[in-house]
């Protein structure tokens, strides 16, 4: 096999916009719609607040935008703390067969860098489309070994991603952008035990992973030399991080078609794996007129890796917690008929007509979804009600799988409902039409804007 992190860099340095196809650029701007609008609203998150003020306090350099504070800081802080508030809500894109995150490490980093060289918004696509090819590529080589053996792969492939797409911008030589995959190698970090206990910190994982991979181009750009067998190694990144290996994955068809475009959007505020279900259970409701009064009980057959993840908990006592639990997460959805992140509430979380729906819940592993997973995260939904009616449904996709796509509308409305909560209407309005023609602006016209 050729040198991994050579076939990226190269990979990375030949890429060009004019490469690209319709298709594919406007999924990318999707892409910075849904994380832009996802990190405005996580902005307001107890965590993100904590991590912003100890940031901004430090001062420095003026160099990319904080969101939301309206001057310029140094630009790995700014990378630290825009990755924060991209994933507080758990609402950032993300891809099945990668079990990762890829928009929320990504896309801070290259935003920073691209205020730091004055890009434009055709570099930021560009930059972007780079960046999760080669993250996407290395999560789907390692996974589900690097899952199951309890590592979160936002925050140790992270960086990958944001280290190509923050070299690209910064101009990198292949020579260079091979030893800044190799110092973000050296960094990457991410323990799914967060998820028992300390929640509240999970997107430190995103955030210090956009970070790592801007401050590794940096080094790189000024004659740091990272190892080049990063991945291959005897002591490499690959057999660190896992038992089984797709080494297919990493090279094969590298720049013919676009892992990007097999990325998903969340349309609920909680952890993917409660998708399926939230989508069945409120199809029910609605085509039946269904209200939380009338059901004597829920059960939910899903497929295994679901009910690890978020089958556990029943009555959570932080949102954080509630973001992984299917009966509170199911039972919030019917209550308001959506799951955006609004719903997310210390008053939700304590409401005991909630807590009485969610007890009706019942979770169970069934074995078509098992066997389906993970080509197929589906869930099967029977609600029984007191008048001893039974309604079911199936979702083998949750909306906003490449299979089940979500309409731009529903991007659109998710964009609006996440940056009202801190834009005005307005200046919301002006953003969302910048993003979606940046290939015609400056990254200047949508960073002014946050």
């Amino acid at each position: 096999m050729n040198c991994i992190s050579m076939e990226f860099a190269k990979f990375a340095q030949d890429l060009r916009f004019e490469n690209l196809s319709d298709e594919v650029v406007l999924h990318t701007k999707k892409v910075i719609l849904d994380l832009i609008g996802v990190t405005l609203a996580g902005y307001r998150m107890p965590f993100s607040q904590m991590v912003m003020d100890y940031m901004t306090r430090l001062g420095g350099k003026p160099e990319a935008t904080i969101i939301r504070k309206r001057k310029k800081y140094p630009a790995i802080h700014a990378a630290f703390v825009n990755g924060v508030c991209a994933h507080a809500l758990d609402m950032d894109d993300g891809h099945r067969y990668g079990a990762v995150h890829p928009a929320s490490p990504i896309l801070p980093a290259a935003i920073a860098a691209a205020e730091l060289q004055g890009s434009s918004g055709k570099d930021l696509i560009t930059a972007t489309v780079a960046g999760f090819e080669v993250l996407l590529r290395i999560s789907k080589a390692i996974n589900p070994s690097h899952l199951l053996r309890g590592f979160h792969t936002t925050g140790t492939v992270g960086p990958f991603g944001a280290v190509v797409a923050a070299g690209k911008i910064m101009g990198l030589s292949q020579e260079e952008m091979v030893s800044a995959i190799g110092v973000a190698g050296l960094q990457g970090a991410g323990l799914l035990e967060i998820l028992h206990d300390g929640a509240m910190v999970k997107p430190i994982h995103p955030g210090k992973a956009s970070m790592t991979g801007l401050l590794a181009a940096i080094f790189a750009r000024n004659g740091a030399k990272g190892p080049i067998s990063i991945f291959e190694g005897e002591k490499g990144f690959l057999r660190a991080m896992a038992d089984k290996i797709d080494h297919e994955s990493l090279l094969k068809g590298l720049g013919e078609k676009f892992e990007i475009l097999g990325t998903y959007f969340k349309l609920h505020a909680a952890c993917r794996h409660t998708h399926p279900m939230i989508d069945a259970a409120l199809d029910i409701c609605k085509k039946n007129s269904l209200h939380p009064k009338d059901i004597k009980k829920i059960e939910i057959g899903t497929y295994p890796v679901a009910i690890q993840f978020c089958g556990n908990i029943v009555y959570p006592d932080t949102i954080s917690a509630a973001k992984f639990s299917i009966p509170y997460s199911v039972a919030m959805a019917i209550s308001f008929g959506d799951l955006f992140m609004d719903k997310f509430t210390e008053e939700n979380i304590r409401d005991e007509e909630i807590k009485t729906l969610a007890s009706k819940v019942k979770v169970f592993a069934q074995e078509e979804w098992a066997k389906a997973y993970p080509d197929r995260r589906g869930a099967s939904v029977t609600i029984q009600t007191y008048s001893g009616q039974a309604y079911s449904s199936s979702i083998p996709l949750a909306k906003g799988e490449p299979e089940n796509p979500a309409t731009l509308e529903d991007l659109m409305e998710k964009f609006r409902t996440n940056a009202n909560q801190v834009l005005s209407p307005q200046r919301s309005e002006k953003l969302r039409k910048n993003i979606m023609n940046l290939e015609n602006l400056s990254v200047n016209d949508i960073t002014r804007l946050f």
